[in-house]
């Protein structure tokens, strides 16, 4: 039997400690800063606090809403103004430094506060005092100036704009005005109750999404990514187009512990973008393959992105209720992205990973390698399945990944293991600082969106601009919740988008899990949808490519995923709603219907398909999508008569050979 490999990240152990010396001085690439060297140490020292913080709370149970919450925002509040400089050019000087231990001393000292005044806060006949009324403004400002460094300009100001939409209420016009709320009371409902700033959303990210990102995080660290990556080139590394189809399998593995579509550029793009140059792919292509897959690892059960974990806390539901209902969605998208994929490889010619680069089953699923990633991935979903709290789930997973990988992680020295758990648990504090901030941020507008009204006007204008028409609303609620998702996390995203869009959807007789899942799917996709593409931004830099062009091919590969969202309206069964019978003809349809349309959009089935073929596939989808038999066995017959047609053609046995990839590099 061969040695068992070394995990990613052993044997990094002994030079840990050079590690963070220079931690500090790491390039301000993705926007990160320089710190001079007497601060480098408090990123990781603050880091590694966030996440001890949420392991104990996690192993002797959550604090009080507001004790708990506090110090989870007061800590990524600190990490987000070490990390992200106030601008270009402005990270190391002096100045900066300056304003920044201003902003660092007052978002301590507001979350503080809250936590020693919490009897009193929470008290029967509680009224703020001057002081409370000005940390909850202090507190306000810093978390927008936070969250600008963070995604940029345009979700604090929308969160500012709610602020003054609930200030100066009286002077807008007609049915937009409202009475106003004064400055008092604006800072008591976000600083002074668990209705704010410390609201549910945020209860949710410190304490479950925390959790699920320090196992993420550690697991990563600890080899998991890599495991991931040589289980996708062993599935699909030999198949045509495998470079493409690599990085489409790699993406929904690492979906499962990461949830963030710019985590998956991050981590797999390194790899799968490198590879499909390589291999001669497209610079445009292969960024758009990743930030394509990448974002639908956030909808890949059984561990969703942070959305899910909201999604479940909003909707007053478990966990794995929206787990189950995601799955056959799911499934959908990744079909309809593997088959446009695997079109679209056919058409540009594109062929295998090379074989000498796909790794052997016996080395990456040995033992020693494999169950420190699988055995805590498999008791997490077992306690979800028993009806344990996710948090709860991910707390004992940890506890057991990092058990597995101390016992088994390789054949380095102990201290060596012990320092990358460490490094695991500093990587899941960083992680945080984004999903909490802007989670925080985004607990401004939901206060603002029930303090005055808005929330309702915005659903009655979905329903009487759609008139009360199901498909005509439906399109009105994409554009909607896709414009409110553009340049933000999917999280943030659909916050706005459960707030704003779900409940008009409710009023139009969807169940609940349909109108939320509805409204997440568009979320996600808000990211490769231009102008503000998040995740295209960071995949076509990552391959070089122009993002235009990355953006525009990621909408074709995606294309067919955009219909998913409406399967679930038109077919419930989808969301596991109906007899099983029912459900599994859905399902089949749904999965025929969304590759008849991939083919329809690139233009190839078994063949080259001119434009009246690609009609016709057209047609086909639409009517396996549409509910009903009659239906299905239309669009059936459509798509049996084009491939039918194309069997016939001489040039089909010229496909059968796979064609070989092209190795002429990029230049568009």
């Amino acid at each position: 039997m061969p040695a068992a490999p070394t995990p990613a990240g052993e044997g990094r152990g002994g030079d840990g400690g050079a590690e963070e010396q220079t931690a500090g001085r790491e390039e301000e690439a993705g926007g990160l800063r320089r710190l001079p060297a007497r601060l480098a140490p408090v990123v990781p020292a603050v880091a590694l606090a966030l996440a001890l913080f949420h392991l104990y709370t996690g192993a002797f149970g959550a604090l009080p809403n507001i004790q708990q919450r506090a110090p989870h925002v007061g800590l990524c509040l600190v990490l987000a103004l070490f990390l992200f400089p106030p601008g270009r050019h402005l990270g190391g000087t002096r100045a900066a430094l300056a304003v920044d231990g201003l902003l660092v001393a007052v978002a301590l000292v507001t979350c503080g506060w809250v936590v020693i005044e919490y009897d009193r806060i929470m008290s029967i006949g509680f009224f703020p005092t001057a002081a409370d009324t000005w940390l909850g403004v202090a507190l306000t400002l810093v978390l927008l100036e936070a969250a600008r460094r963070v995604v940029g300009w345009l979700f604090p100001m929308l969160a500012a704009a709610f602020v003054a939409y609930a200030y100066f209420g009286p002077l807008f016009p007609g049915a937009w005005a409202h009475r106003g709320l004064s400055l008092e009371l604006i800072s008591e409902v976000l600083y002074s109750t668990d209705r704010g700033i410390w609201g549910l959303v945020t209860g949710v990210s410190a304490t479950v999404i925390a959790m699920f990102v320090i196992f993420g995080g550690i697991l990563l660290k600890t080899g998991g990514g890599q495991t991931f990556m040589d289980l996708a080139l062993y599935l699909s590394g030999r198949f045509t187009g495998g470079g493409a189809k690599v990085a489409t399998v790699a993406s929904s593995l690492f979906g499962t512990v990461s949830g963030s579509a710019a985590a998956n550029v991050a981590t797999t793009g390194t790899f799968t973008i490198t590879m499909m140059r390589r291999l001669g792919y497209r610079r445009s292509f292969a960024g758009a393959v990743e930030a394509v897959a990448s974002s639908g690892g956030q909808i890949m059960p059984p561990i969703m992105g942070a959305g899910a974990f909201i999604m479940a806390e909003l909707l007053g539901v478990s966990y794995m209720e929206v787990a189950l209902a995601a799955v056959i969605p799911a499934v959908l998208y990744f079909t309809s992205c593997f088959a446009a994929i695997h079109f679209e490889a056919r058409r540009s010619n594109y062929g295998t990973v090379d074989r000498k680069d796909i790794p052997r089953p016996r080395d990456f699923m040995h033992w020693r390698r494999s169950l420190p990633v699988f055995g805590p991935l498999a008791l997490l979903i077992g306690l979800l399945v028993m009806g344990y709290t996710p948090a709860t789930g991910a707390f004992w997973a940890t506890v057991a990944l990092m058990a597995s990988y101390l016992a088994m992680g390789g054949t380095g020295r102990l201290t060596g293991r012990l320092r990358t758990l460490v490094d695991g648990l500093i990587l899941a504090g960083r992680g945080l600082v984004t999903v909490a901030v802007l989670i925080a941020c985004s607990q401004i507008i939901l206060a603002m969106i029930a303090g005055t009204g808005v929330g309702v006007k915005f659903s009655a204008l979905i329903i009487s601009l759609g008139q009360e028409h199901l498909l005509l609303s439906l399109l009105l609620a994409m554009g909607i919740a896709m414009v409110l998702g553009m340049g933000l996390p999917t999280s943030a995203a659909y916050i706005l988008s459960a707030a704003v869009v779900a409940p008009a959807l409710v009023r139009l007789e969807l169940l609940p899990m349909q109108a939320h899942l509805f409204v997440f799917y568009f979320a996600i996709l808000s990211g490769i949808t231009p102008p503000l593409c998040a995740t295209v931004f960071i995949s076509a830099a990552m391959a070089e490519a122009n993002w235009l062009k990355t953006a525009l091919l990621s909408l074709r590969l995606a294309l067919a995923a955009f219909i998913v969202p409406f399967l679930m309206v038109y077919h419930p069964e989808l969301i596991l709603v109906g007899d099983p019978t029912r459900i599994a003809l859905a399902a089949v349809t749904g999965f025929v219907g969304t590759v008849a349309l991939a083919a329809a959009t690139i233009g190839w089935l078994v063949e080259p398909a001119g434009w009246p073929l690609r009609a016709v596939l057209a047609a086909s989808a639409a009517a396996l999508i549409w509910p009903g038999l009659q239906s299905d066995l239309i669009g059936l017959a459509l798509l049996a008569g084009c491939f039918g047609l194309q069997l016939r053609s001489g040039r089909f046995r010229t496909q059968l050979a796979i064609p070989t990839a092209k190795r002429t590099g990029e230049n568009e």
